[in-house]
């Protein structure tokens, strides 16, 4: 892993997800890379910022995280892409492991668990 701060990419269509995120991330210590509101938006910014770590909603129009996920591993094997989403469907969070997510997180979601989560997937 890179030394200095690690650089993390926001994707909710929510800007108050976002903006809660964006707090949680910061007091944790790391920083944000950039925010995108949809899966299109966010396989630009990816592409563009290469950041560290993407927290990624599942839940977006036009294009879910599930497709830009995909999209974002076909082009950059190496990203690591954290799921965040209210959907407890088992189905759904197996396909989000098996096309390549590093894990997931579940909303409501805790400070504290989303700090552990972060460090969890990057091997801090």
């Amino acid at each position: 892993m890179k030394r200095g701060k690690v650089r993390i990419l926001l994707v909710d269509d929510s800007t108050y997800i976002r903006t809660v995120l964006g707090s949680i991330i910061t007091e944790a210590g790391f920083e944000i890379a950039g925010e995108a509101a949809d899966g299109e938006e966010a396989i630009q910014k990816y592409m563009h910022l290469k950041p560290d770590l993407v927290l990624m909603d599942v839940i977006m129009e036009p294009m879910d995280g599930m497709a830009a996920t995909k999209a974002i591993l076909d082009k950059d094997p190496n990203a690591k892409i954290l799921m965040v989403t209210v959907l407890e469907d088992k189905d759904i969070l197996a396909d989000l492991m098996r096309i390549g997510a590093v894990g997931y997180i579940m909303k409501p979601f805790s400070k504290d668990k989303i700090a552990e989560k972060i460090k969890e997937v990057l091997g801090e």
